[in-house]
């Protein structure tokens, strides 16, 4: 992973600079003709973490599935107590064992 650098020079902070002729990246600095070879060629890395499908496979009358358990855990929104629940089927770590409840009042899918 990338850190900060800072010119063995002048102190200035060091920037990312491409050397095209040999295929490097270089740090460099801005203020004076200092460069270094970089020791790893990665300079960010972003890596995302998708909560689309957290809940798949939920849908309108999911209150009518006879197999789902029931609970009276309390809605956040309206505050009723008759809902049902399922364990997420995503492989993730942070939702491997996350129930989710959905109210059947008002649909709503809320986190034990």
């Amino acid at each position: 992973m990338a850190s900060f650098r800072f010119c063995a020079e002048c102190n200035n902070m060091l920037y990312p600079k491409e050397d095209k002729d040999n295929a490097r990246l270089l740090y460099s600095c801005r203020n004076c003709d200092y460069t270094e070879l970089a020791e790893n060629p990665k300079v960010y890395r972003h890596e995302l973490i998708s909560n689309i499908g957290e809940t798949a496979g939920v849908v309108q009358d999911i209150g009518n599935d006879p197999t789902l358990p029931r609970s009276n855990k309390e809605c956040p929104s309206c505050h009723n107590t008759d809902c049902v629940f399922f364990q997420s089927q995503q492989r993730r770590k942070d939702t491997s064992m996350v129930l989710f409840y959905v109210c059947l009042h008002c649909k709503t899918t809320f986190r034990a």
